[in-house]
C-alpha cells in the first residue's frame, strides 16, 4: 500500500465533497416527493408504519405488492418512525447507504494506491450524476447498490487478506448477498457473480475462490438472512413467489412489453440503451473520460503492467452490469447504478498511473459541475415547482388548509394514481374514474373534497358536479389541477 500527505487538491476535494453532500441534503429537504417513483416508494414505507404489517409491503391498504423485498421499506419505514413522516425522513436512508458505499469504495482505493487515489476515488464517485441523484431518493436502487458493493469489496479482500481479516470479509461477502436478496432479490447475485465469475476464469483461480471464501457456513448465513422472509411473505400471500421470481426477473428482463406488470407498464428500450443511459450516469466523468483518452491514448499499452489481477476486477466490476442489461429491452436509468463504484475505482486507478504524484490536479473542478446541476434543480424548485415537478404537495396543502374533517373524503378523479397526494395526506386520498367508485367513496362522506385535472372536468359525472364549488387551482407540470369542496362545507 502506498502512502503519502494531503496535498492542496485532495483539501479542495474534501471541500467540493462536502458542499456536495450539504447541496444533496438541501435538495432532500426543498424537493417535494414526486410522481410515481419515488412517492410509491414512500407512500408504501408510509402504510408498512401504519399499519404495522412489516412482512408484506403494501401497494394500497390489503393489496400487498409484490414487485421488490422489503429492505428498502423497512429502513424508509423505520426511519419515519423515528423521525416523522415526512420526504426527508422517507429519504434519509438512501443517503447513509450511499455514504457507506463511498467510505468502503475510497477505502479499498486508499489500501491500494494510498491517500490521493482514496480521494480521486470519492471524488469520482460521489459527483456522478446518477449516484449523487440516488442518495437522497426513495427507492430500491441505493439498497442494491449497497449490497452489489458491500460483496464485490469483500470478495477482493478475501483474495488479498490473511488470517482472521480474510474470514470476517468472508462473511460480509456473504452477508451483502443475503441483504441483496432482501433489497432486490436474485439479481443481486447475478450482478455480483458475473464479474467475479469472469476474473476467477481468466485468472483461473478455482482454487482460491473455494479456499478463501467460507461457502457452507456463508452460505447458511445468507439463506437465514434471506429465506425466512421470502417463505413468510409467501405464507401471508400466496403467488408472490411466481410473480416475484419468474415475472420480475424472467419476464421483465426477456419480454420488453411483458404485459403481466400489476404495479406498472414495461419500459421497453432498444438493446444496448444501458451504454447511453451510462455516459449520462457518470457524468460529468463520462466527458473526461474522453479528454483522459485523447490525451493518454499512447499510454494505454503500458497501463496493463502485471499486477494480482486488480485492473481486471475493477474492469469487470465496471462492464458486466452493462453487459448483462445489454441484452435486455426493458431497463431505466437506475439499472447503472451497482456498477459505479467500479467505474470509479477504475478511473481513479487509470488517473493514478499516469499521474506525477503530488502534482495540482483538476478533479475537484471537474466533480463541481454536478455541484452546479444540484443548484439548478434546487432553483428551479425554489422558482418553479410546479414546473418542473409531478406532485401534489401544494394541492394537499390546500385540502389541509381547508381543516376536512375526519369523516371527509378525499377523491382524485383520475386516471393516474398520483402516490404524492397518498403520502401527503396520510393515505386519505383515493383515485378512481369510475363514476359507481367516485359514488360509493363520497357515500356516508359529508364534507368530502375532488381533485381533478381541468381537462377531465367534463367527465365527472354531473350529478357529482352540480354539488361542489370550486375553490382552488394549481399548476402540476403543464396540467391545471383543481380542488372542488362539496357545497354546505365549512372550514
Amino acid at each position: 500500500m502506498k502512502t503519502s500527505s494531503c496535498y492542496p487538491w485532495q483539501r479542495t476535494a474534501t471541500y467540493v465533497l462536502c458542499a456536495l453532500l450539504i447541496l444533496r441534503l438541501l435538495t432532500m429537504w426543498v424537493i417535494p416527493l414526486t410522481d410515481t417513483t419515488e412517492a410509491r416508494y414512500a407512500e408504501i414505507a408510509r402504510k408498512m408504519l401504519e399499519t404495522g404489517n412489516w412482512v408484506t409491503p403494501q401497494h394500497d391498504y390489503g393489496v400487498p405488492f409484490w414487485a421488490k423485498p422489503p429492505l428498502s421499506t423497512w429502513l424508509s419505514a423505520a426511519s419515519m418512525g423515528l423521525f416523522g413522516v415526512n420526504e426527508l425522513a422517507a429519504r434519509l436512508p438512501s443517503l447513509l447507504l450511499s455514504l457507506v458505499v463511498l467510505g468502503l469504495t475510497a477505502q479499498l482505493a486508499r489500501r491500494r494506491n494510498g491517500s490521493e487515489a482514496a480521494t480521486a476515488t470519492a471524488l469520482i464517485l460521489g459527483s456522478c450524476v446518477l449516484f449523487l441523484g440516488a442518495a437522497g431518493t426513495v427507492m430500491t436502487d441505493p439498497a442494491l447498490l449497497f449490497c452489489v458493493s458491500l460483496s464485490q469489496i469483500a470478495f477482493w479482500y478475501t483474495q488479498t487478506e490473511q488470517g482472521a481479516n480474510r474470514q470476517r470479509w468472508g462473511y460480509l461477502f456473504f452477508v451483502g448477498l443475503g441483504l441483496g436478496l432482501l433489497a432486490k432479490g436474485p439479481l443481486a447475485i447475478v450482478l455480483v457473480g458475473m464479474p467475479i465469475f469472469m476474473w476467477v476464469l481468466l485468472r483461473r483461480q478455482w482454487r482460491a475462490l473455494w479456499q478463501r471464501l467460507p461457502w457452507i457456513s456463508g452460505t447458511v448465513l445468507m439463506l437465514a438472512i434471506a429465506l425466512p422472509w421470502y417463505l413468510w411473505a409467501e405464507q401471508r400471500t400466496p403467488g408472490f413467489l411466481n410473480y416475484f421470481i419468474m415475472g420480475e426477473h424472467v419476464s421483465r428482463f426477456l419480454d420488453p412489453g411483458w404485459k403481466g406488470d400489476k404495479y406498472g407498464f414495461a419500459h421497453a428500450t432498444p438493446h444496448g440503451m444501458i451504454w447511453l443511459y451510462t455516459l449520462g450516469a457518470i457524468f460529468p466523468w463520462s466527458l473526461a473520460m474522453l479528454g483522459w483518452l485523447a490525451k493518454h491514448r499512447t499510454m494505454l499499452p503500458t497501463l496493463r503492467r502485471s499486477d494480482d489481477g486488480w485492473l481486471l476486477y475493477i474492469t469487470l466490476w465496471t462492464l458486466m452490469t452493462l453487459l448483462f442489461f445489454t441484452i435486455s429491452g426493458n431497463i431505466i436509468f437506475p439499472y447503472s447504478l451497482p456498477m459505479l463504484p467500479g467505474c470509479a475505482l477504475l478511473l481513479a486507478e487509470l488517473w493514478h498511473r499516469t499521474r506525477t504524484a503530488g502534482s495540482p490536479s483538476r478533479l475537484p473542478w471537474i466533480a463541481a459541475v454536478s455541484g452546479l446541476l444540484l443548484l439548478l434543480v434546487s432553483g428551479l424548485n425554489a422558482t418553479h415547482p410546479e414546473r418542473y415537478f409531478r406532485t401534489q404537495k401544494a394541492v394537499i396543502a390546500a385540502w389541509q388548509a381547508q381543516h376536512p374533517t375526519r369523516g371527509s373524503a378525499l377523491v382524485y378523479w383520475d386516471s393516474r394514481r398520483e402516490f404524492s397526494a397518498e403520502f401527503y395526506s396520510g393515505g386519505r386520498a383515493k383515485t378512481t374514474q369510475d363514476a359507481s367508485k367516485l359514488n360509493a367513496l363520497l357515500a356516508g362522506h359529508p364534507g368530502s373534497y375532488i381533485v381533478l385535472d381541468a381537462r377531465e372536468r367534463h367527465s365527472l359525472p354531473a350529478s357529482v358536479l352540480a354539488q361542489f364549488d370550486d375553490i382552488g387551482h394549481f399548476r402540476v407540470m403543464g396540467d391545471t389541477m383543481t380542488l372542488l369542496r362539496e357545497q354546505g362545507t365549512t372550514r
